[in-house]
């Protein structure tokens, strides 16, 4: 189409018309965050990305949003005509000749993942992380961290003259908390090791941002340990649920044909940070209580629809399938968790937001952090409600005056 311009009297064309295209949720896990990530890498000058791969499907998740984005710039440099995206990458590798044409091999100068093995991890998680670093293309290390673990430990025997055992040797809940505590703090500290120096090892410039990989709902729950792996410089999947991200590598899987996928679809979520013996193997779900699926449902109610612990007991009511006493005991013991572990909020790394139940923005909500894990008032109401049978079968909607606000006034 051809428009005149009255005031200069000249005849100017109109861009052509672009037919708009909406991602579903797996494709905008794709672009998004990888889009967040190589910004961030490029204004940063740092030399790359470190990730701990522990085998399970959140890091194998952020493993491949690196590798998306890696795609991503092979095909932006063929697209480029002002040749800023080839003068960003010549400058990260600081290779001044180098044009990247395969996105494995990109991967390789950008990315190193690294497994940090324990006595307690098994050679499935291990294997899996292998196979993925291969198919993407990372410089991938394995490490195992037990004599570290082991030296902390022996500092605190020195001292105490004791000893902590886990749970299923014969300890007590506190010893078995503080041992598989130990054990993720350490890989905190060795990936930060790693990431500042593990270029120069390889007589390379420059350190690695390192890359976290806690999904929205352990955020929220607070099923993590404080400075972990889930604390780093950016987390690609912070905003993102459990559910969301198994869809995400599954449209990797069909978009960049990886054998190595399969393996993470069907592995059941386990931080192996315990013993395993002939009656007890540690998953995640067994250990919060609560399934990926029923904290989407938490988050989303919590957060969007404002309901505090007795309107999201009368919400879940009516879309959950489950004896009152049942659901509510789950509404409790998230909102107890939710409680108690709200200091973890505070210090989350800096995520990708693109959920609207993500965990609180700390930067900007000044509110208190902290709040009363009995929740008498409203967990009173719960009770008194199983008590009487009573249950709702319509929503309706809480005001600025439901119980759930009056009690938090008190």
């Amino acid at each position: 189409a051809v428009v005149s311009t009255q005031s200069t009297g000249t005849e100017e064309s109109l861009t052509p018309y672009i037919e708009p295209r909406y991602h579903p949720p797996e494709e905008e896990i794709c672009y998004g965050p990888a889009s967040w990530l190589w910004d961030y890498l490029r204004r940063s000058k740092m030399s790359g990305f470190f990730l701990p791969l522990s085998g399970g499907i959140d890091s194998a998740s952020v493993a491949l949003i690196v590798s998306s984005m890696c795609h991503m710039i092979v095909y932006a440099v063929e697209q480029d005509q002002d040749n800023q995206v080839l003068r960003d990458i010549r400058s990260l590798t600081r290779l001044p000749n180098y044009t990247p044409t395969d996105p494995a091999e990109l991967c390789e100068k950008l990315f190193v993942t690294c497994y940090m093995g324990t006595e307690n991890s098994s050679g499935e998680t291990q294997s899996r992380a292998a196979a993925l670093a291969r198919d993407i293309g990372t410089y991938h290390i394995n490490v195992n961290i037990d004599s570290i673990i082991q030296s902390i430990l022996a500092v605190f025997s020195l001292f105490t003259g004791k000893t902590p055992k886990f749970k299923a040797h014969g300890g007590s809940q506190v010893e078995n908390m503080a041992l598989q505590n130990i054990q993720a703090r350490a890989r905190m500290v060795t990936g930060y090791l790693f990431a500042q120096l593990i270029n120069w090892s390889r007589g390379k410039t420059g350190s690695l941002l390192v890359l976290s990989s806690s999904n929205v709902d352990e955020s929220l729950l607070g099923y993590m340990t404080k400075y972990d792996c889930s604390s780093g410089d950016l987390n690609p999947i912070g905003s993102i649920c459990k559910s969301d991200l198994r869809h995400f590598v599954l449209h990797c899987k069909e978009m960049f044909g990886f054998p190595s996928i399969d393996g993470f679809i069907s592995a059941v979520p386990t931080a192996e940070l315990e013993p395993i013996t002939e009656n007890y193997t540690q998953t995640d779900e067994e250990d919060m209580g609560l399934t990926y699926d029923e904290l989407n449902d938490i988050g989303r109610i919590r957060k969007i629809d404002r309901c505090g612990p007795f309107f999201m007991y009368k919400r879940l009511s009516c879309m959950w399938e489950m004896p009152p006493k049942e659901l509510g005991e789950k509404v409790k013991l998230f909102f107890q968790k939710y409680a108690i572990n709200r200091h973890k909020s505070c210090v989350v790394t800096p995520a990708y937001l693109c959920e609207q139940y993500s965990p609180d923005d700390n930067r900007y909500d000044l509110r208190p952090f902290l709040y009363n894990p009995k929740w008498d008032v409203q967990f009173r109401e719960i009770d008194n409600t199983i008590k009487c049978g009573v249950l709702a079968k319509q929503h309706t909607a809480p005001s600025t005056t439901t119980i759930d606000t009056l009690a938090m006034k008190k």
